[in-house]
């Protein structure tokens, strides 16, 4: 049989499976020393938890009724079919650590103490912090969810690469695309469960109702916040407004901006590489439709299966190519029924900032007049907005390579902040040059807000640098300047990619 007719058979028994029970959730508690988690090198010398099982308390016996009643139900069946999908014969269950004090982590590998001996299980886990208050609040089932949505890539997707962007992750930030990748896709479960969950509290932040002052002003409860409501309303794909400050913290002000410009698109670039956008385009592929546990697992496992086979068959991910659009091409070649809607939907959500010039401009001139009550003015402007928009339906259809036209290639340079931004080891950043804003381009050598500005406008108006030199030439940098970059840019590559843990 020739591998095209093999794939093909596989591909169709795996379409014929029907979707399977839900995996086990196995517990695990740390192992402590004189009140201290221990820990073991694991065989490639990282440190791995000693963990022993949990089988019983008032805790476990919580846990497993969220997974026999909640919706947690549903991801346990995800997993059992991300486990089969990815070629196991036997699965294994879902593994939950009870963190002493940090958690928040998809990991692989830990120690199992039974009987008074050590054996390392190679296998993933989600390492979370869990009390009975969290588990009441529906924090529980929406943490571990998306938490489960890294472990679902990993079975399926175990190439995918880290990315060059330091940037701390969040919905509001840009990063890189192999970042926005792996974080849209799990916050995007996030929806899901908010759409699903039956958990009273759960419901009522959802609607808004029993907030209290002060405490939704943090950081990570702004970013929460965002990872519903921005994906529900497609904020991400916006331009951020930067809040005024010094100049000093303007790297962070702009990176964690939640404020966004109703009239500003970022660019397809930017898009790709914002987890945000990545959540919202996963949201609208895979969260409609029936709620059942069998129509949720049949509709993610028709992506599981594309996922599976494309690393089968060798799909070789590197840190700057959009892994996104390339999952979309791969799916349209396993799902030709459904390609026209997923890429419709691309380009609906995107405004087609990935493929076109022209038509996010007219989306912003139409959102211009719209956002002040001009009725005649946002009339015209959506009227051409529609015909451009199924023009470039059509020109993408007819050719698919289309869908990445305006995408440049990244240029990643090393940076430096004038203080340590929060959630950074040092000052240093990365910074690309295709998807930088003025913030981030004053971060490099030579780079003033002139030359910032000037560079910004360059690429908004004649499309993204092709490197260094072009870069240079456009923004109206001498040689010293250009020769900096160059240095700035190899100081990156030689710091190497960014291994997120």
């Amino acid at each position: 049989m020739s591998k095209s007719l093999m794939w093909t058979a596989l591909f169709t028994l795996a379409t014929l499976t029907a979707p399977a029970a839900a995996a086990e959730l196995g517990v695990l508690a740390p192992v402590l020393a004189n009140g201290q988690p221990q820990t073991r090198p694991d065989p490639t010398g990282h440190a791995a938890p000693v963990v022993t099982r949990v089988t019983s308390g008032a805790l476990y016996a919580q846990i497993q009724r969220e997974a026999s009643e909640g919706f947690l139900g549903t991801v346990l069946a995800l997993d059992e079919s991300a486990q089969r999908t990815a070629g196991a014969k036997t699965t294994t269950p879902t593994w939950l650590y009870l963190s002493a004090e940090d958690g928040g982590f998809a990991r692989r590998g830990f120690w199992l103490e039974e009987d008074g001996r050590q054996r390392f299980v190679d296998e993933l886990f989600v390492d979370l912090v869990v009390d009975a208050d969290i588990i009441d609040d529906g924090g529980f089932e929406e943490i571990f969810t998306h938490e489960m949505g890294h472990v679902f890539l990993r079975r399926l997707m175990p190439g995918l690469p880290y990315g060059w962007s330091r940037t701390p992750h969040s919905s509001m930030s840009v990063t890189d695309y192999p970042t926005a990748f792996d974080e849209g896709f799990a916050t995007h479960f996030q929806s899901l469960v908010r759409r699903h969950s039956h958990n009273p509290k759960l419901e009522d932040l959802t609607l808004g109702l029993g907030a209290k002052p002060f405490v939704p002003l943090w950081l990570s409860n702004l970013d929460r916040a965002g990872r519903i409501d921005g994906v529900r309303r497609n904020l991400f794909v916006q331009q951020q407004l930067v809040p005024p400050g010094s100049d000093a913290d303007a790297w962070s002000r702009a990176n964690e901006s939640t404020a966004f410009d109703m009239a500003r698109l970022r660019n397809g670039q930017q898009m790709l590489s914002s987890e945000g956008v990545i959540a919202t385009l996963f949201h609208r592929w895979l969260v409609p439709g029936e709620g059942s546990r069998e129509a949720i697992v049949s509709r993610y496992s028709q992506l599981f299966r594309t996922m599976a086979a494309a690393t089968a068959r060798g799909w070789t991910m590197n840190p700057d190519t959009p892994i996104f659009l390339d999952l979309v091409d791969r799916y349209c070649a396993d799902m030709p029924a459904d390609c026209t809607r997923i890429r419709n939907l691309v380009l609906d959500t995107t405004y087609g900032a990935t493929a076109d010039a022209t038509l996010p401009r007219t989306t912003e001139a139409m959102a211009e007049r719209g956002r002040i009550g001009d009725m005649a003015g946002f009339v015209a402007g959506l009227k051409q907005a529609r015909a451009q928009m199924t023009q470039l339906q059509a020109a993408v259809a007819q050719d698919p390579k289309r869908m990445r036209a305006m995408l440049g290639p990244d240029i990643w340079l090393l940076g430096h902040t004038p203080i340590k931004p929060p959630g950074l080891p040092s000052n240093e950043v990365a910074v690309n040059l295709n998807t930088a804003e003025v913030e981030q381009l004053r971060s490099l050598p030579g780079i003033d807000a002139a030359i910032a500005e000037r560079a910004l406008r360059s690429r908004r108006e004649n499309g993204a640098f092709v490197d260094i030199a072009d870069f240079a030439q456009r923004s109206g940098l001498d040689a010293a300047a250009s020769s900096s970059l160059q240095a700035a840019a190899s100081a990156l590559q030689k710091a190497g990619l960014n291994e997120r843990r």
